[in-house]
């Protein structure tokens, strides 16, 4: 094994390690006395239960035992209640849901965490030598607004982690990386803004698409079964109440913010924003000059995704429905490791250049 081996191995190692030191304090103290079924992770929970328990997707039996809130579930176009939110997390997650019960969705989630950390080193790797690259990741892992969702069964992260393992595809792995793209974008269906920019990266970009199609079209398939078209999903049929009657309503309604105002309070908002909650971030971003001048279309690729993405969620008017941090920006702040990397790496150059120089 050579000597550059054995240092990315190592540095390997610590981007994991060093992050899970925290990970295991944050467990043993269970972060806030909250349950990691929190929020939006008891329904992707209820879900896989359904599935392993009923060998179906209607929800009804599973609802009993949760806290329902109007706007949380959808209805069929045969009057069933099924998840309004998707479910390949839910799928993946099944077998150690259904070993371990509620556990298990822990369990997957730090699985997901520790996946997500090894597989961000190995694109990090792409723009800085293993030390700064597995320094980056290690300042996301810890110091972003990622700890908060370690005690979780996240969605965010699961989506997340498959944007960074198709990246990781690429450029040669093309329809590997489009499967993963298109599923990665059916988990969390905002996630279909960092799929054009990725024909820049590959070089059959004919292979990429076609690795794609099969995700879209399970995903066409599961919403004409349910819903009766393949171009309604399961947040065209959400079941709500209103003045005490159910009535079936679109998400597409809540995307009514200013852009101004949203952009705004995404950076600044005291429990939510990215300044208050995930500063490493904003300064990952401001790094984007730092990988451009190591991989150019890789810095326009993740500036112009970024963008996308952040400017999409400034118009959602629910955007700010995390415990803390901004949930929905995940693929932003786990990618960030990778400017940071670069950023590192250049700016020892650099002293180590004057210092030089100066003697």
């Amino acid at each position: 094994m050579s000597g550059n081996a054995r240092r990315e191995i190592l540095g390997g190692v610590f981007a994991l390690v060093v992050p899970f030191a925290l990970y295991a304090a944050i467990i043993l103290h269970r972060y806030d006395g909250e349950t990691y079924l929190r929020g939006d992770c008891r329904y992707y929970y209820a879900a896989a239960v359904s599935l392993y328990a009923d060998h179906d997707l209607d929800i009804a039996n599973q609802l009993r035992f949760l806290e329902v809130d109007p706007g949380d579930i959808s209805i069929a176009k045969d009057g069933r209640l099924v998840p309004k939110h998707p479910t390949v997390m839910s799928v993946a997650a099944l077998p150690l849901i259904a070993f371990f019960g509620a556990p298990g969705a822990l369990t997957f989630n730090l699985l997901q965490l520790a996946a997500i950390l090894l597989i961000v080193y190995r694109l990090a790797l792409r723009c800085a030598s293993p030390v700064f690259a597995a320094l980056a990741v290690i300042a996301t892992g810890c110091a972003s607004v990622l700890p908060h969702y370690v005690w979780n069964f996240s969605p965010d992260l699961f989506a997340a982690m498959l944007l960074c393992a198709a990246l990781l595809m690429l450029p040669d792995r093309e329809m590997a990386a489009g499967f993963l793209f298109a599923l990665a974008a059916v988990s969390k269906f905002a996630l279909i803004f960092f799929l054009p920019g990725a024909l820049l990266l590959c070089r059959r970009r004919w292979l990429l698409l076609a690795g794609a199609a099969l995700p879209f079209l399970a995903f066409a398939l599961y919403n004409q079964h349910f819903f009766g078209s393949p171009f309604a999903t399961s947040y065209d049929r959400i079941v709500t109440l209103e003045h005490g009657r159910a009535v079936v309503v679109s998400q597409r309604a809540d995307f009514t913010l200013p852009l101004l105002e949203g952009i705004a309070r995404q950076l600044d908002d005291p429990v939510n924003g990215l300044l208050k909650t995930s500063a490493l971030t904003v300064l990952s971003l401001l790094a984007l000059p730092f990988l451009a001048e190591r991989h150019p279309r890789l810095a326009l690729y993740l500036g112009a995704s970024s963008a996308a993405l952040f400017l999409f969620y400034s118009k959602y008017r629910l955007w700010n429905s995390s415990h803390i941090g901004n949930r929905f920006l995940m693929p932003i702040v786990i990618l960030g490791a990778l400017p940071l990397a670069a950023m590192f790496e250049s700016v020892t150059r650099l002293v180590r250049a004057q210092r030089i120089g100066a003697e």
